[in-house]
């Protein structure tokens, strides 16, 4: 089996004001049923198993079932052992080591295997403790899947999961990806925790689970466990929306595909389906070689009324993947910013190979700022150029020693470049024009 569980990508908050000086229904649903549970004594008490009941599947199942015999309770245990005492074995998918086996007794024993081996664990614990269950086989899109190269009934499937009966219902669960994931940035397993793969919301779980055993396309759609099932087709158009985008209820408005081809520039809109203010940021990577390459202020991001919207500048053509970065603003814990939405796309053509977009500070996004005009970062040297900018809640804008024309919410004024090579920065400020300013965008001559 592959690698079940994505990478999970990360960024900080947009760049910080470091230029100052003194001048969704379905989350919804999925939420209201976990909270209606309390996993808080169960959660522990697998936690803190003792070590040797990883040689015994009856007495693990004993173990847990002292706090709560309920088989909601139950599997809500096994789900959390199976993610806490099992890690993925990377090392061996990837061929740097021998793979681990994956029959559940072995895996127990070792506390390492692939996504079957997750899969059989949970299955073989809820057997145990009499919970009607079964383990799904299919496609996911996961470690080293791309849009652009879509699933077909030839392909082999890569990656297993559970379903399991509660109350008469069945419900969909992942152990693997509860686990943890892939850190992009050294290549390994990083386990971590994720409650969202435990019971999940069928129409979020589609998002990236498409089942199909035994050749059975008719019988697998059933367990999508959709009233109506998706097509392979549809899967492999439809986006991957992460955990945190159903967190966040966050979903694209213009385009709607994970893969399509663009010519010179692209403007995207996406929407919160909650009313809790959204911080959204970007970021471009080119496909150069076998890797991927980050390409620099080629794209540029600003809120409209309820929208967000950012445009995308490819500075070559060739393939892309493009990345949606987004939180809520009233969770700042590490200042990290996690994926929500992840396109590849291909650009057949560029006018404009030297084109960069200005570089945005943090107080433009917080101050609902948009920037009409100039809408390139590298501005040509000793040249006036006109600036607009709409920003309701400041009073005052300047381009370095250069304050613009207030009238309404729009500032506007002309501004000669200095020479090339220098900086360009615009501030922005709720006082009068003597008030500490911050920093909202940076351009550059050229």
């Amino acid at each position: 089996m592959g690698f079940g569980n994505s990478k999970q990508d990360t960024v900080h908050d947009p760049v910080k004001p470091n230029s100052q000086r003194d001048t969704s229904n379905a989350s919804k649903n999925q939420n209201r049923v976990k909270q209606k549970y309390d996993y808080q004594l169960i959660d522990q008490h697998a936690r803190q198993a003792p070590k040797g009941l990883n040689n015994s599947a009856e007495e693990l199942v004993a173990y847990l079932s002292s706090v709560s015999k309920d088989p909601r309770m139950l599997a809500r245990g096994f789900f959390v052992w199976s993610s806490e005492n099992i890690r993925y074995d990377f090392d061996g998918y990837v061929g740097r080591s021998e793979k681990a086996p994956h029959d559940p007794e072995s895996v127990m024993k070792n506390g390492k295997s692939v996504c079957e081996g997750y899969a059989r664990v949970f299955e073989l614990l809820c057997s145990k403790a009499g919970i009607p269950v079964k383990i799904l086989s299919g496609f996911s899109k996961s470690y080293g899947y791309s849009p652009s190269k879509p699933f077909s009934l030839n392909t082999r499937t890569d990656h297993a999961w559970n379903a399991v009966q509660l109350e008469g219902k069945w419900y969909l669960v992942d152990c693997t990806w509860g686990s943890g994931h892939l850190d992009s940035k050294t290549n390994n397993f990083k386990k971590e925790f994720n409650d969202f793969y435990f019971l999940t919301d069928p129409r979020q779980f589609i998002s990236a689970h498409f089942p199909y055993m035994d050749n059975n396309l008719q019988e697998s759609q059933k367990w999508q466990l959709l009233s109506k099932p998706i097509s392979l087709e549809e899967f492999n158009k439809n986006l991957k929306y992460s955990p945190a985008a159903f967190k966040i209820g966050v979903q694209a408005v213009s385009h709607t595909t994970a893969y399509f081809k663009m010519k010179n520039e692209l403007q995207m809109s996406f929407k919160s389906l909650g009313k809790a203010e959204i911080i959204f940021c970007s970021r471009l990577m080119y496909e150069e070689g076998n890797g991927l390459k980050e390409q620099g202020n080629s794209t540029f991001g600003y809120h409209e009324k309820d929208v967000y919207k950012i445009l995308v500048h490819p500075q070559k053509p060739g393939m892309y993947e493009l990345t949606l970065f987004g939180k809520f603003a009233s969770d700042d814990r590490d200042n990290i910013i996690p994926q929500v939405l992840e396109y590849n796309f291909e650009c057949t053509e560029v006018s404009d190979e030297s084109h960069e977009y200005p570089l945005e500070y943090e107080a433009a996004s917080v101050e609902k700022c948009i920037l009409h005009q100039p809408l390139r970062g590298n501005l040509p040297c000793n040249t006036e150029i006109h600036f607009r900018i709409s920003a309701p809640y400041l009073q005052n804008i300047q381009v370095e020693d250069t304050l613009l024309k207030k009238q309404g919410a729009m500032f506007t004024g002309k501004v000669t470049t200095p020479e090339k090579g220098i900086q360009v920065n615009m501030y922005g400020t709720r006082g009068d024009q003597y008030s500490r300013m911050n920093g909202l965008y940076k351009f550059h001559t050229v």
